[in-house]
């Protein structure tokens, strides 16, 4: 039987592959221009943006407003999406180097994601509970597995630093 660790291994590994995908038909979006991009992914972004609401995703270079995540959205694509593909590679082959690298991006998407999902939840007051919890949940595994990362990864990295409990005691 699988330990825990190997279970949310397999977690993350399908996170990262999963996100593969999105990152490149949906988070980009708002980065490029309306002309470049297919009729199949505008219409998946008209979705996101009217029937559930999601004022991130809008398509619309006078949004001034957006900037900030917009910044986020570049980030993804020319940081992160290199990385999971490195991220799936060490998961796959069970890398011992994982857990350094999964630290470093749980904690960094973690406290990008906590305003995102702050602006979405609090940030617009006409916006209704049913889209609050159709948005929060769209958007909170984006902070809950990174979060696992950073939980799991710490303290793999501390084992292996010798940070253990019966260290700390003797000295």
């Amino acid at each position: 039987m699988p330990t825990l660790r190997q279970r949310l291994d397999t977690v993350f590994l399908g996170y990262f592959i999963s996100h593969i995908p999105i990152t490149i038909a949906v988070d980009v979006l708002p980065l490029l221009p309306t002309e470049i991009i297919p009729q199949p992914l505008l219409s998946l972004n008209r979705f996101l943006t009217t029937t559930i609401g999601d004022p991130f995703m809008v398509i619309d270079r006078t949004r001034t407003d957006l900037v900030w995540f917009r910044s986020l959205l570049a980030c993804e694509l020319f940081v992160q999406l290199p990385f999971f593909f490195y991220a799936v590679w060490m998961l796959w082959t069970g890398s011992s180097r994982r857990h350094l690298w999964l630290l470093m991006y749980g904690v960094h998407v973690s406290t990008t994601m906590a305003p995102v999902l702050g602006m979405l939840m609090f940030g617009d007051v006409n916006r209704s509970c049913d889209e609050r919890m159709a948005l929060g949940a769209m958007y909170l595994p984006y902070l809950l597995i990174p979060l696992a990362m950073v939980a799991v990864s710490f303290t793999e990295c501390s084992r292996m630093l010798g940070f253990t409990a019966d260290k700390r005691k003797k000295d």
